[in-house]
């Protein structure tokens, strides 16, 4: 399967990138082309260096500040938003939100609850944003299963974090958008 061409990957990873502050932006958008193809997260941690994830593990991000502070992931929050984490809250309560570009940043803090629900987070201690791609063709063999005369079957999507779930869902809304394997669908 096609993942989309490395220029296509890297121009992923420098939209994602520029989700970030300063310096933390600078030095993600100076990693080698290769790893800017490759990465699939950028994490952040209050106390630790950035990190980028790669398919054989994370690696720190040379030339960034030794240590990101809470101040940098609020920071992350209100460019990510647009300076309106409010109108992300209800996004935010689920742990992500995902922003232009199908990046999405997941959070990790303090729950405040209320009636037994979140109703924020506070002191943020780390956030990652996992990189979008798309993987052209990729539900292309399965759609022909969907299909019944009505419509689409109701279908399950599982795999674990990182396994394609959302990429696979995307390729497939194309093709039945397209008229893969039957008529158009809305």
């Amino acid at each position: 399967m096609e993942q989309g061409t490395g220029k296509e990957r890297e121009a992923c990873f420098d939209q994602a990138a520029a989700l970030l502050p300063g310096e933390l932006g600078v030095a993600a958008l100076r990693l080698p082309e290769r790893t800017r193809e490759r990465a699939e997260e950028l994490r952040l941690r209050v106390g630790q260096p950035m990190e980028v994830l790669l398919p054989e593990g994370e690696q720190p991000v040379p030339g960034g500040p030794a240590e990101v502070t809470a101040g940098m992931l609020e920071q992350v929050l209100e460019v990510a938003t647009q300076a309106s984490v409010h109108t992300a809250l209800e996004q935010v309560r689920a742990g992500y939100f995902t922003v232009r570009g199908g990046h999405r940043i997941g959070l990790c803090g303090t729950a405040v609850l209320r009636e037994g629900k979140i109703h924020t987070l506070r002191q943020l201690s780390s956030l990652s944003i996992r990189i979008a791609h798309s993987v052209p063709g990729v539900g292309r063999t399965l759609l022909p299963a969907l299909r019944t005369a009505c419509g689409i079957r109701d279908t399950l999507i599982l795999s674990p974090p990182g396994g394609g779930k959302t990429t696979l869902l995307r390729d497939l809304i194309c093709g039945l958008s397209d008229g893969v394997a039957g008529p158009a669908l809305r």
